[in-house]
């Protein structure tokens, strides 16, 4: 039996463009912890040098050379500590040798099957016994295997003094490096990575435009070194690897991470000022209490820098709040300095579960003046609906560029604001083209449902069909604009009229004439013993009504213990009772 909500089967209704959108207004790209860059930039232009723009942002640290940490051999001059992670999950691995040759390699036995010349493309991947194996392509007819085949953990070793590995992939190529292959147990697939020394690392970084000052440019090799080098450190030799770390992708860091890019020789080659800046600060770290730090760092803020807590992080001193208005400077000439995106309501609803979504606002910041809650308002299962998520959950949910930022509900009428308590409701008739509203821009709230309109929202509700040939069943609804729905409510037997031959289409509904159309429009379940949950609708033609749709969660009274039966119904209730009936769930298989 499947069970889903009416509004649901319903969304084929033709949807009136709902004009309701969140507008988010900020400034800065990024987690804005650390380095600023468009900062640093600003910084170095006034004069700055690297050091001072580093201890500006990473408060209380030093410049250290790797060598005076005491972090073992490591990290000494030709040691290769570092697997990048290039590619993951694939069937077949596929690499060029560019220039100079290799060994072709199983790693858990150390067994070399081939040699590999200049201009050779190799292919390594699984074969019919379950093992693996290298093969050659050769010319156009395909690949020659190697044999013997062994385990899936491979490598291709340089064995020239320049080997280049081309892999076709990625676009790339990359020196100095060792192709690292290993098998996910998790997927059964193959991931590939790049061994190679931090120094190597540093050079094939993508970060920063080549011609900003050298100044930031040193300061930005200093941190992406640092960055390496505690990932190393935190992670452990390779083959320390958990079972978490292969699955993932046999490396320490992505050539795509989060934090920096990493583009191999084809980035080395396009950046030449950036490997002056690199060979200036060779061997140099960030370093707090003779440790390596976490070096964090984005493209710029909303003028503070985030304190990495506020992220979601453990406490650092040197990765705290500092000020970053030179980010927002002309000299910075920052394209981020500021922004706006607007969103449809229905994108950062539906990503928090809302059905619709009337409400948003930041209801606490940060010392960075950053989003630290945002609360959203709308409608979960028919009811209206509060939660509170953080700023970095709603950056990532809509990609915006950071977390500060401002925001800006426009509502879908002027007299329904983002604070009216029947918000949800009447954006939701509104998507679901169940009204456009009393004119283009108003819904008119508390003005009165009259029978006539009650006829049109639950024919659009229900998507009922009228009769096959015109009949002119009531005498009253002749010119009226919603005739039509009129007659196909009386077809679908929702309604007998206010007389055997009239409608009485101008009169006001009521609220226990209300509760009859929608017990009969959505043919709501009756409860199998009367609960006389209010007081004063005994003697009313239409108790048992009122009965069902409370007992179907459609109505709770206008008190506790009374319902208001002949109290006339707004059009904003009217709104809430049918979100509330079209979210019952409906069995779509009888």
């Amino acid at each position: 039996m499947l069970l889903v909500p009416l509004f649901l089967v319903h969304l084929a209704i033709p949807a009136i463009a709902s004009g309701s959108s969140v507008t988010f207004s900020g400034g800065g790209w990024g987690a804005g912890v650390g380095l600023s860059q468009y900062g640093g930039r600003a910084m170095a232009d006034a004069g700055a040098a690297g050091a001072e723009i580093l201890s500006h942002y990473y408060p209380g640290t030093t410049v250290r050379h790797i060598d005076t940490l005491g972090l073992g051999t490591a990290f000494s001059t030709g040691q290769a500590p570092l697997w990048v992670g290039l590619l993951q999950n694939q069937p077949v691995v596929t690499f060029r040798i560019e220039v100079g040759s290799a060994d072709l390699c199983f790693d858990d036995t150390g067994i070399c099957v081939a040699a590999g010349a200049e201009g050779q493309s190799w292919r390594f991947g699984p074969d019919a016994s379950g093992l693996c194996n290298f093969s050659r392509q050769a010319g156009q007819g395909g690949f020659i295997a190697f044999e013997p085949s062994g385990g899936c953990a491979a490598s291709a070793r340089p064995t020239s003094e320049n080997t280049i590995f081309e892999v076709p992939r990625k676009a790339r190529s990359y020196s100095n490096a060792t192709l690292r292959i290993r098998e996910s147990e998790a997927s059964g697939r193959l991931h590939l990575s790049v061994q190679l020394g931090i120094e190597d690392y540093v050079r094939g970084v993508q970060e920063l435009p080549e011609v900003w000052p050298g100044e930031v440019l040193e300061a930005q090799a200093i941190v992406s070194r640092t960055l390496a080098v505690r990932r190393v450190l935190d992670i452990g030799d390779a083959v320390e690897f958990d079972s978490v770390r292969l699955d993932l992708c046999a490396c320490h860091v992505l050539d795509n991470d989060k934090q920096q890019a990493f583009g191999g020789l084809t980035a080395v080659l396009g950046h030449p000022s950036w490997q002056g800046r690199v060979g200036a600060t060779v061997g140099q770290v960030l370093s707090w209490n003779n440790e390596v730090i976490l070096a964090r760092f984005s493209s710029s803020t909303g003028g503070r820098t985030e304190s990495n807590e506020a992220t979601g992080g453990s406490y650092y001193p040197y990765l705290v709040s500092v000020d970053d208005s030179a980010s927002l400077s002309s000299v910075a000439a920052n394209p981020f300095a500021k922004w706006s995106t607007t969103v449809d309501h229905k994108r950062l609803g539906n990503a928090f579960g809302f059905s619709w979504l009337s409400g948003a606002r930041v209801v606490s910041r940060y010392s960075s003046e950053s989003a630290a809650l945002v609360e959203l308002k709308g409608i979960v299962s028919g009811r209206p609906a509060a939660i509170l998520v953080t700023g970095p959950a709603i950056r990532d949910a809509l990609g915006l560029r950071s977390t500060y930022f401002d925001i800006q509900v426009i509502p879908r009428f002027n007299d329904v604001r983002p604070g009216h308590p029947f918000a949800g409701e009447v954006l939701g008739l509104s998507d679901l083209g169940i009204t456009s509203g009393c004119t283009e821009i108003s819904f008119c709230p508390t003005d009165a449902v009259t029978r006539e309109q009650m006829a049109a929202f639950l024919v659009r509700a229900l998507e009922l069909e009228g009769p096959s040939e015109a009949v002119n069943l009531f005498v009253d609804d002749d010119g009226s604009l919603f005739e039509t729905e009129i007659e196909t409510l009386y077809h679908n037997g929702i309604t007998s009229g206010c007389t055997a031959t009239a409608f009485c289409p101008l009169d006001v509904v009521t609220r226990e004439q209300m509760a009859a159309f929608l017990v009969r429009g959505f043919s709501l379940t009756s409860p199998a013993t009367p609960s006389e949950v209010f007081e004063d609708d005994d003697g009313s033609f239409f108790e048992a009504d009122i009965e069902t749709l409370y007992y179907n969660g459609v109505t709770s009274g206008c008190t506790a213990t009374s319902f208001c039966p002949s109290e006339v119904v707004t059009r904003e209730q009217m709104a809430g009772f049918m979100i509330r009936a079209l979210a019952i769930p409906v069995d779509l298989s009888s």
